[in-house]
């Protein structure tokens, strides 16, 4: 698409006004000029003059003659003008001139030539109102086609991909007036609608895996629990059911049922988790990031496990949510240390407005059963049951909600590393 520099629609309208102005004065005063000149060239010479001879006779008789002359020619005497057959005689009476300028030659205009001098003036009047309607009307064609089309065809194109629900699009117009700025207004909306879509869509993914994660753990218990009842039934069918089967089974039914209340917990934990605000705050870094480290070496307090931060971040203003972060590392941190042998380290890195914090142990690291499930919520390879994997859940679903995500590996020779990340903005 051709590119348009303008600076506002006024200016460019008013730039267009004043040229067609210009440009129709021009033709108009050539116009009138033209005719001007054709009526100049058909009219006669306006330097002729009529010469007349009055001669009064002796007895009274006054007699007159006239004949054209051209007051800028050469010099050139002229007699006596008298009657045809006539002859001069100077005793004749007395003589006497007049000099009468033509002031119009209108009247000595053949038919055809009265006929062209008409029209011309016609013309002086007509071709500058026909020039002034032509101007306005290309002016107005060439402002629609090179200033107002464009930007309207680029809308037009981008609304009927958002009605047709397509927002993988682009919208490309570089202008610096009103329509401009309304297309670079509208890209924006559609990134917008674009990131909301494509996270409403990875809640619904995780909403989805929350509910085959569910039904997968609920199904262990459902099918002890359905076990143990078979059980009973039939020893007291049988008759063979004592008060110590009848205890055991009571006792594992308990601890199903409490495993099961868990599961309960956790979902509606995780319910009051996705419903949490972020909340923006400017913070200096790596103060801010230092500040956190040290509040967070708390969680090593009466264990021997050794805990170490690196900071790789530039000095500068960033916009984060500070206590989101802190509930995300607190829980990887949490899990780290319920695997480290001897330590854990946390690093921080800050590249192209994101910001990513890397926990890392030296425990025996993630199984690969694990690691292909690890976008799945609530897997545990705790059998006790009594760790769910809300960490990790709940980790990941702040990360989202700050424009992130964790990533889950393992760090040769031995050890897990976990990664979150996050999206800020660098002042």
């Amino acid at each position: 698409m051709e590119k348009i520099k303008r600076q506002s629609l006024k200016r460019s309208f008013m730039k267009a006004v004043a040229v067609t102005m210009l440009i129709v004065f021009f033709c108009s005063a050539l116009a009138i000029f033209g005719c001007y000149r054709f009526q100049k060239h058909i009219l006669p010479d306006s330097n002729e003059v009529w010469l007349t001879q009055q001669t009064t006779a002796p007895d009274g008789t006054v007699t007159e003659a006239k004949m054209r002359y051209i007051l800028d020619g050469s010099p050139e005497p002229f007699g006596q003008l008298v009657r045809d057959g006539q002859e001069p005689n100077e005793s004749q009476g007395q003589t006497s001139y007049m000099i009468e300028r033509i002031e119009s030659s209108y009247s000595m205009l053949s038919s055809k030539a009265k006929m062209a001098y008409r029209v011309s003036q016609i013309c002086m009047v007509l071709l500058p109102f026909l020039f002034a309607v032509i101007g306005i009307t290309l002016c107005a064609w060439w402002f629609y086609r090179r200033i107002l089309e464009p930007p309207i065809t680029v809308l037009m194109d981008a609304t009927t991909h958002i009605q047709d629900q397509d927002l993988n699009f682009q919208i490309n117009f570089d202008g610096r007036d009103e329509l401009g700025q309304l297309c670079t207004a509208f890209e924006k909306m559609r990134q917008t609608l674009y990131e909301n879509n494509r996270q409403l869509w990875s809640m619904l993914e995780e909403r989805r895996a929350l509910q085959a994660s569910v039904a997968h753990d609920l199904r262990n218990p459902i099918a002890i629990m359905t076990g143990y009842v078979e059980y009973l039934q039939e020893n007291r069918q049988g008759g063979t059911l004592t008060d110590e089967k009848l205890e055991r089974a009571l006792t594992n039914l308990g601890i199903t049922a409490e495993r099961m209340g868990r599961y309960t917990d956790t979902m509606r934990d995780l319910g009051a988790i996705e419903e949490t605000c972020v909340h923006l705050r400017e913070v200096e870094l790596p103060d801010f990031l230092q500040h956190m480290s040290d509040s967070l070496s708390i969680l090593f307090q009466n264990t021997e496990v050794l805990f170490s931060c690196d900071l790789r971040v530039p000095k500068g203003r960033a916009v984060l949510d500070g206590e989101l972060l802190y509930r995300v590392l607190e829980n990887l941190i949490s899990n780290a240390l319920r695997f480290a042998e001897r330590e854990i380290e946390l690093a921080f890195c800050l590249e192209h407005g994101i910001l990513s914090a890397t926990v890392t142990d030296d425990g025996p690291g993630f199984s690969d059963k694990l690691l292909q499930k690890k976008t799945a919520l609530f897997y545990s390879e705790d059998t006790s049951g009594q760790h769910l994997g809300l960490g990790l859940a709940v980790s990941r679903v702040l990360c989202q909600k700050h424009g992130g995500t964790i990533e889950l590996s393992n760090q040769p020779p031995h050890g897990a590393c976990v990664k979150a990340f996050i999206a800020v903005k660098q002042e």
